[in-house]
C-alpha cells in the first residue's frame, strides 16, 4: 500500500491487503469504483464514494459493508428519546448525546453543552473529553424533522457514527443515521446501529433518503468543462 506524507491517509487497490487495526483512512481502487475503508474500536466500514458502471479491468469488485459490534441496546436509544422530549417540552432546545464503547459495552453520556432552539455544542473538545472519545454522536432537532443540516455537515468532520432525532415530542418521532469518514458520508439504517426491531416506533428516514453516500465537502470545480477553454 502506498502512503502519503500524512500517516492518516493511505491508498491501495482492492487486490492489496489492508491494515487490520487503527483509524487510518484508506482509499481503494476496485473493479466497480472507488471506496474508502476505516476501522476503529467497535466500527468497521467500507464505503463507496464513486461507483463506476464501467468495469476497471484486472481488479475485483468490492461490496460495501458497515458493522458496529455490538449494536447499541434499545434501552439507551429510548433514554436519548426521552431526554430529547424533555429538552423540547421544557425549553424547546436541542440536546447532544455521546456513546462510548468500553470493553464491548456501550455507555451513554450527556456532555456539558450550550443549547438553543437550533443548535447544541459541547463546551469542551480536548483529547480527554467525551466529545473526542465518542464513537457515536446523536443530537435532537426538537420538533423539527430529522435531517443533517449545513451546520451539522460543517461540524461532523471526524470518523464516527452520527445521528439526528426529529419530531421528538410527536406521535411519529424520526431518526436518521450516517457513518462519517472525514466528510465522506453514508446513510445507514438505524437498526444497523441500534438493537431495535424492524417495527420500532421511530420513522427511520435514513432508508428513505435518495442519496445513500455523499460528501459534505464543497462541490468540486467542474474541471472537465474548463479543461479546453
Amino acid at each position: 500500500m502506498n502512503k502519503t506524507t500524512n500517516p492518516l491517509i493511505g491508498y491501495a487497490t482492492a487486490a492489496d491487503s489492508l491494515p487490520s487495526s487503527g483509524s487510518a483512512l484508506t482509499y481503494l481502487l476496485a473493479g466497480n469504483g472507488i471506496f474508502v475503508s476505516a476501522i476503529r474500536p467497535g466500527i468497521q466500514v467500507l464505503m463507496p464514494i464513486c461507483l463506476s458502471d464501467q468495469r476497471i479491468k484486472g481488479l475485483p469488485h468490492l461490496t460495501p459493508h458497515f458493522t458496529i459490534s455490538p449494536r447499541i441496546p434499545k434501552e439507551l436509544l429510548l433514554e436519548v428519546w426521552r431526554s430529547s422530549c424533555n429538552a423540547c417540552t421544557e425549553s424547546n432546545v436541542e440536546i447532544l448525546f455521546h456513546f462510548h464503547n468500553q470493553e464491548d459495552r456501550w455507555n451513554l453520556r450527556v456532555p456539558e453543552q450550550t443549547q438553543s432552539t437550533t443548535s447544541c455544542q459541547p463546551t469542551e473538545s480536548g483529547s480527554h473529553t467525551s466529545h473526542h472519545q465518542a464513537v457515536v454522536e446523536i443530537h435532537s432537532h426538537a420538533s423539527m424533522p430529522a435531517f443533517f443540516s449545513s451546520t451539522d455537515n460543517a461540524d461532523e468532520t471526524g470518523f464516527r457514527i452520527y445521528g439526528v432525532l426529529g419530531r421528538v415530542n410527536t406521535t411519529k418521532p424520526e431518526i436518521q443515521m450516517r457513518v462519517g469518514l472525514f466528510q465522506h458520508c453514508w446513510n445507514v439504517p438505524a437498526k444497523t446501529v441500534f438493537d431495535i426491531e424492524s417495527d420500532f416506533f421511530m420513522t427511520d428516514v435514513s432508508v428513505l433518503s435518495g442519496c445513500q453516500f455523499y460528501s459534505t465537502d464543497l462541490p468540486p470545480t467542474p474541471v472537465l468543462e474548463n479543461l479546453w477553454s
